[in-house]
């Protein structure tokens, strides 16, 4: 008897009209998810209407949901006025470099530990996973940082990051559902395992390779204390650094952009941070729709095996 069956039994048993029950689930359920999905949106909506809106506006507290007196001066003003194009260029650099040298690593070492075979296998994930809990702390990571001569420059942003346990475990766990047959078959027609693991595994493993690439990139989109402790010129500060100083001197800056007192109602210091705000997010943003359809695949999958 299915589950189904049993179930509009005990509700018929209750005097409960399955469908009104079916209904009233459904609507609670809406109503829940129209909840958190306020909850996630409004804030959002907040910041770019107070990226949009006249500066007057902003100050009274005008703004809410949605601009009033829609101008774009504001947004002019921080792209060509301020730094922060640099610190885009700089995010996106250490991002696109570091992204490719942490999937390398991870993948790399996540080929062999997914084989049943290896010698040493549980002693290697066994150190993985104490490496992922513990780790050396500050001091030390800047003692070797400042030894191995990486201050003020990006290496000191990826190398460090350029290996998450936790990331690699999803792309073993994925290798180790793929089909053996097919890399046996590979490797009957002479293919080494360099060959299987770029022409034959990866392939296969496309929506876990892209899950955790989008990990990674948001990961190093979003560097904020490495980028603290080991870069010191102005010249090289990530995006998130940027922000960070431009909200603590958002009524500096936006004066310095009023170059015509005329404008002075266009430009705020709350509109200069939602604008910069805005405008940091595109980037990492504009990746998901290209790789939403694969992040739950590759993350359910990828959890399965142990």
């Amino acid at each position: 008897m299915s589950t189904v069956v049993v179930k509009e039994k005990k509700l018929k048993s209750k005097g409960m009209p399955v469908d009104l029950s079916e209904k009233v689930i459904t609507v609670i359920a809406y109503i829940f998810v129209t909840l958190l999905t306020l909850i996630a949106l409004l804030p959002c909506l907040h910041v770019i209407s107070k990226a949009f809106s006249n500066g007057s506006a902003v100050i009274s507290g005008k703004v809410y949901f949605w601009p009033v007196g829609i101008q774009l001066e504001t947004i002019s003003k921080v792209v060509t006025k301020t730094n922060l194009l640099r610190s885009i260029k700089n995010s996106l650099f250490v991002t696109v470099v570091g992204v490719t040298a942490s999937m390398l690593t991870s993948i790399l070492f996540a080929y062999p530990l997914s084989k049943t075979d290896l010698k040493g296998r549980k002693f290697f994930i066994v150190i993985c996973i104490i490496s992922m809990v513990f780790n050396g702390g500050m001091v030390p990571k800047y003692i070797v940082m400042k030894t191995l001569g990486l201050l003020d420059s990006y290496l000191a942003l990826i190398l460090p990051h350029a290996l998450s346990i936790f990331n690699m475990l999803i792309i073993k766990n994925y290798f180790e559902g793929l089909p053996e047959s097919t890399m046996e078959s590979a490797a009957i027609d002479g293919a080494n395992d360099v060959i299987t693991l770029f022409k034959i595994v990866c392939p296969m493993a496309l929506p876990v390779i892209a899950t955790v690439s989008l990990l990674y990139a948001v990961s190093y989109w979003n560097i904020y204390f490495s980028a603290v402790l080991y870069i010191k010129s102005s010249s090289m500060k990530v995006l998130q650094v940027f922000l960070k100083d431009l909200i603590s001197s958002a009524l500096s800056v936006s004066d310095s952009l009023i170059t015509d007192p005329n404008v002075y109602s266009h430009i705020s210091p709350d509109g200069v941070v939602a604008c910069a705000t805005v405008l940091a997010i595109i980037p990492i943003v504009a990746l998901y729709p290209f790789i939403q359809r694969y992040m739950i695949k590759g993350i359910t999958i990828g959890s399965e095996k142990g």
